[in-house]
């Protein structure tokens, strides 16, 4: 993050300048954010289904338990999973599988939960809800958290926990007034360290409804803010619904990924239509993945809206109806992987506004296949820059930052670079002039035409490190198709 002081913006060690709500961008020519759509691993969908006679037969997808971790302690990404068969009962459990790339992945044997009369299965919990393990310190039978919704839908919210992610013991009920009596979807928990508030350390995202100003159903579905010291003491907060599809040109918002990241926090959110084709009482459900961001955690502003995050397969792909995002961002390495179930156009009659009177099971969500596949982007990389036709040069000039004293270098995140044909170059600006420092101009800036998340600036005479304790600008220059995400200090 660019860390803010007194007199404005400092860049350090520590600095990790982003572009994805502009705020540390002084003015621009010719150049735009663009939100990147991330690449669908060509394995996909990852997570097999269940054999023909097994519990999740049907479906096996991140969906209603929806967790997908990278576990730094046993180095292995962890699932928690929604599963079901190929009945037409609408029953779900949550299943836990384990993976050390994130793309091959093991089902244990848990011998835990009985399913047909076995318990050699992984269901590892009766019901469905978003997990979270937490850094260590802290009471080690409860190191995985989760707020746990089912097994029916009749049953209370209770906080469950687990010293292992697979035993789990449950705790308190969890009713927060606005529920009103009601037993809500949790659509994500996360724990938030970059909060300084300690009585906001725990955030949870829960689904309600509210009335719609578009065609379709009367009441869609809009996501709802909660926080508290821990999971069992959670207040919701007063900028509720933090997310409402009449505030965009959706129909509705399912379920999303909330994440804090780099001082702020990111919002992958279904982007939810009616597709009128004479299916369901208003036509298809279709959805597809798209970014919101926030300084605050509560109000968020959705990035180039027309730009998708994880498009819809094509026509015939395992993915080409509608898309549902894990609650969580796994970092590893250079690489952001984006966990998210997909179904195809064959989901009819979905959601349960959409299910004609005639519709002879008791939910669409109960019959249908649901899979799940990974999407990844570059580290930083949700939103990048680019010259608006990625030929005319262009540039931005930050805002005034003051230089740490010691000693500081900078590197950039840049793609789409080419020798002599698109990179990208810095400046390095007087902050009362704007003039560029003598050996720091763009003539001075050794082009940048290596694709690297973390590429040195380099000038040919002069080093950065030499500036410490002045005040500067940068001004970036971008050429042909050159990307920059991010600015480093080191």
């Amino acid at each position: 993050m660019v860390t803010a002081g007194n007199d404005g913006l400092r860049l350090d060690a520590e600095t990790r300048l982003l572009f994805l709500d502009m705020d540390a961008v002084e003015t621009s020519h010719n150049v735009v954010p663009r939100v990147m759509t991330a690449t669908k691993h060509p394995d996909n969908p990852l997570l097999p289904l269940g054999d023909i006679h097994e519990w999740d037969s049907a479906q096996a997808a991140p969906w209603a338990s929806r967790s997908v971790i990278y576990d730094e302690e046993d180095r292995l990404f962890k699932c928690w999973y929604h599963g079901t068969d190929l009945s037409t009962e609408p029953w779900w459990a949550t299943g836990y599988a384990y993976s050390e790339d994130g793309i091959r992945w093991t089902k244990p044997r848990l011998g835990l939960h009985e399913y047909n009369g076995s318990t050699d299965n992984n269901i590892c919990f009766q019901g469905w809800g978003p997990v979270i393990k937490e850094p260590p310190g802290g009471d080690p039978a409860r190191r995985y958290k989760v707020i746990l919704k089912g097994p029916t839908r009749q049953n209370p919210i209770r906080a469950t926990y687990s010293a292992d992610g697979i035993h789990w013991q449950e705790g308190a009920e969890i009713a927060l007034p606005e529920w009103q009596g009601r037993t809500p979807d949790i659509v994500v928990l996360v724990r938030d360290d970059q909060d300084p508030d300690p009585q906001r350390r725990y955030k949870m995202v829960w689904q309600t409804t509210h009335p719609s100003n578009k065609p379709g159903p009367e009441l869609v579905r809009t996501k709802c803010l909660g926080y508290g010291p821990d999971i069992e003491h959670l207040v919701a907060s007063p900028a509720n619904p933090i997310l409402h599809p009449n505030d965009g040109l959706e129909h509705e918002n399912h379920f999303l990924l909330l994440e804090p990241y780099a001082g702020r926090y990111i919002m992958l959110y279904e982007y939810g239509w009616y597709l009128p084709n004479g299916t369901g009482n208003f036509g298809n459900y279709c959805a597809d993945i798209r970014l919101a961001v926030s300084r605050d955690g509560e109000h968020y502003t959705r990035l180039q809206p027309h730009q998708i995050v994880i498009p819809r397969g094509p026509r015939g792909a395992w993915d080409d109806g509608m898309l549902v995002i894990a609650d969580k961002l796994v970092v590893k390495d250079d690489t952001l992987y984006l966990y998210y179930c997909g179904q195809g156009e064959e989901w009819t009659g979905w959601p349960a506004s959409n299910e004609p009177a005639a519709f002879q099971y008791d939910s669409a969500g109960a019959v249908r296949l649901s899979r799940m596949g990974l999407a990844t982007l570059r580290r930083d990389g949700f939103v990048g820059l680019e010259t608006t036709d990625r030929e005319t040069p262009g540039h931005l000039t930050t805002a005034s930052m003051a230089v740490a004293e010691r000693g500081v270098t900078l590197t950039a995140n840049v793609s789409a670079t080419q020798q002599r044909r698109s990179w990208v170059a810095v400046e390095v600006l007087d902050a009362a002039s704007d003039e560029p420092l003598p050996g720091f101009g763009r003539e001075d800036c050794v082009p940048i035409d290596r694709d690297g998340v973390q590429v040195a600036v380099r000038w040919r005479e002069r080093q950065f490190a030499e500036l410490g304790g002045s005040r500067v600008k940068l001004r970036c220059w971008l050429y042909g198709a050159a990307r920059l995400f991010a600015l480093y200090g080191s």
